[in-house]
């Protein structure tokens, strides 16, 4: 095989091997596979033959309207779809149920019965969907109910991040996030103004420089922060500082706004609406209903270092008075031997009700009486 000089095989490719690259490169342009810039669910090209072909025509052709009711929420299940895989394979089994549901509306048998059959499982399952909707929606307005805020009869006192505002339990979100938001905005605020001092006194050094420069150097040279650029640069800088400082007498105006009187009736309102409260709750609890109060009232105790002080016998007395509101009977004498102020039990009631309540307890008396006496001639007797 005769050797290859070095002119041969450094030369390069020929002419000839060069349009034959070129030519296949051609032919293989088309199939070359392009990567678009945006993503494929903003393309025209699938959302068209999606919404208009496969959408509607599944709705135009689904037998009843449970289907059409299961075609909607496939389609809403699967609206967020962002990978091309997944997307793919549900619009294939999308066009599956497409021609299933256009043969049998041409006139299948065999495809109609199934539809139909499939249709009474829709039925069931879309009974069962909205009854769960309908639970879960009362689920979450009792919740609502419970975590609403009511007005607790206190004032929220105006600062430069609020203005007046009653004090609610619990503290609407959106007041706790305006709050929060001018908090930030405001130290942006002092970062900004502190940074345009610092660029105005650049400003003012740097043309400050160029007409001692102007004077002293007899070389001519274009100025930048002077002259006439000078009120140029610094009526940019202080408009911004003008801002900043309307908002600061914002800030302040808010602070020193004052409560409007209706609020101020409907904060007075609330005070009462809780003692109104408050004393429903307390003939609740009289009447014998164990309510959150009662378990929290029954929970509290006395702490370590202030109950070691006292003798077992003390410390069980003040732990009968302080988990209890009753002022009568045994809890009544607990109470007025560590020093309460209760009334007497006779000045508690009116005339008719102590008469009567005195009439009961003679009664009382008299069966009591009577029962130990027959109790005592049993035994004399031997009788059980």
């Amino acid at each position: 095989m005769p050797s290859l000089s070095f002119k041969t095989q450094f030369a390069g490719p020929s002419p000839s091997s060069i349009a034959h690259r070129q030519r296949i490169a051609r032919l293989l342009e088309p199939l070359r596979s392009v990567r678009p810039h945006v993503p494929f669910y903003l393309l025209a090209a699938h959302r068209r033959p999606t919404l208009w072909a496969l959408y509607r025509g599944l709705l135009k052709c689904s037998p009843n309207e449970d289907v059409r009711w299961r075609i909607g929420k496939v389609f809403r299940q699967y609206r967020h779809l962002t990978s091309p895989r997944q997307t793919k394979e549900q619009l294939e089994k999308g066009y599956r149920w497409l021609d299933v549901f256009t043969r049998a509306r041409d006139g299948d048998g065999h495809l109609q019965s199934v539809l139909e059959r499939y249709g009474r499982l829709i039925a069931a399952k879309r009974d069962k969907v909205e009854w769960t909707g309908i639970l879960l929606a009362e689920k979450e307005w009792a919740k609502r109910l419970r975590n609403r805020p009511i007005l607790t009869g206190a004032f929220l006192r105006p600062t430069i991040w609020n203005g007046p505002l009653p004090r609610m339990k619990p503290q609407p979100d959106h007041i706790s996030m305006m709050i929060r938001h001018r908090r930030a905005a405001r130290t942006n605020r002092l970062e900004r103004q502190s940074w345009l001092f610092e660029l105005r006194d650049a400003v003012d050094t740097e043309a400050r420089f160029e007409d001692i420069l102007a004077r002293e150097s007899d070389v001519p040279f274009e100025p930048v922060f002077s002259g006439a650029l000078h009120r140029e640069w610094k009526d940019g800088i202080m408009e911004q500082l003008r801002e900043i400082q309307e908002s600061y007498q914002r800030d302040t105006d808010r602070s020193e706004a004052k409560y409007p009187p209706k609020l101020l009736a409907q904060i007075k309102e609330a005070r009462r609406e809780k003692v109104r409260n408050k004393t429903r709750e307390r003939e609740r609890e009289r009447s014998g209903e164990v309510i959150g109060v009662t378990h929290r009232r029954r929970r509290l105790g006395y702490p370590p270092h202030v109950s070691y002080k006292w003798s077992p016998e003390e410390l069980r007395d003040r732990l009968i008075a302080r988990r209890s509101i009753s002022e009568v009977g045994y809890v009544g004498m607990v109470k007025r031997r560590l020093g309460y102020k209760i009334r007497e039990e006779e000045d508690q009631y009116s005339d008719d009700d102590k008469m009567r309540l005195d009439k009961a307890e003679a009664a009382v008396r008299r069966e009591n009486e009577r029962r130990r006496r027959n109790a005592a001639l049993r035994e004399r007797n031997g009788q059980p």
